[in-house]
């Protein structure tokens, strides 16, 4: 039996007639007549005796009258219910998102998300590592990505850049002119040479490479520890007391900022209430991120 079927069959029911079961389902009356045909073919009954005056139910139609008046009442209730605990936008969320957008931007614009949301409950997690929010690792993702997942949907916002930076003193006592290989730079990634592609297009191009340093974090203590150039997210170096930018280039775009998450969470209120906020919080830092901040540029 087909849904529409048995409310069209409860309308003729209550009406009577064709034409207001029509006029109160907004649809023409041969729709009317065409489902309670189908509803009879499915069933192998016949519901209604026509007579001119009306629609007269038989024994078979007060029968699935009761039963269709039941199953109508537990699905209101059923709606209702549904839609009072989406009102009220209660449960957990869980969000992954890299360790700098959480500290330096996300904390302290979570008090008004909290106070927005007072049912929802957080779980942020920082970990580098590729969540699998189509294993419900996680129902977001904040990525930095220029080929997202085909698995998830979401919005591109922009891309993030990067740029050099160093501790001052670093600089000031190398000559990466004249003496490139005094100085280093502090490596992220295995290589294959001391002068991978990364570096070449840079002005420090005969700088070579020392280490693999894959945390963020440690990149950044190592820099402000005078050890090296470092080649990080500009949110990141201008935010970092000790740490300069080594270079006047405009800063470097890198990879687009995604919010992401699975095609069957999308149309979750709470879902798109941390993910509106989301986007309102990374719109309202786009000049950090993409390194224009005023005092920051050379």
């Amino acid at each position: 039996m087909d849904w529409e079927d048995i409310k069209t069959f409860r309308e003729v029911m209550n009406g009577g007639t064709v034409r207001a079961a029509a006029k109160n389902l907004s649809v023409h009356h041969s729709t009317v007549s065409r489902r309670i045909e189908h509803l009879e073919k499915s069933l192998g009954v016949t519901l209604f005796e026509r007579r001119p005056e009306g629609y007269f139910p038989t024994s078979a139609g007060e029968d699935l009258a009761r039963v269709a008046g039941i199953f109508a009442d537990d699905l209101v209730t059923v709606e209702r219910h549904i839609a009072g605990r989406d009102n009220e936008l209660t449960g957990t969320i869980r969000v992954t998102m890299a360790e700098p957008f959480a500290t330096s931007m996300f904390a302290s614009r979570l008090p008004e998300f909290c106070d927005a949301y007072p049912g929802l409950e957080l779980e942020i997690l920082t970990s580098y590592d590729l969540l699998d929010v189509a294993r419900r690792e996680a129902d977001i993702a904040i990525r930095m990505d220029n080929n997202p997942p085909d698995t998830l949907v979401g919005k591109k916002l922009f891309a993030y850049t990067t740029s050099i930076y160093a501790h001052p003193d670093y600089i000031a006592r190398h000559d990466f002119v004249n003496q490139p290989e005094q100085a280093r730079w502090l490596g992220w990634t295995d290589r294959e040479s001391r002068f991978p592609d990364w570096t070449q297009d840079t002005e420090f191009a005969r700088v070579p490479v020392w280490g693999n340093f894959s945390s963020l974090a440690l990149q950044i203590e190592m820099a402000r520890g005078q050890m090296g150039l470092v080649m990080i997210p500009c949110i990141a170096g201008d935010n970092t007391a000790d740490l300069v930018r080594a270079t006047r280039r405009d800063p470097v775009p890198s990879r687009d900022i995604w919010i992401l998450t699975h095609d069957d969470l999308r149309r979750t209120a709470r879902i798109r209430a941390f993910m509106d906020f989301a986007e309102t919080v990374l719109r309202d830092n786009k000049l950090a991120l993409t390194g224009q901040l005023p005092d920051k540029v050379n």
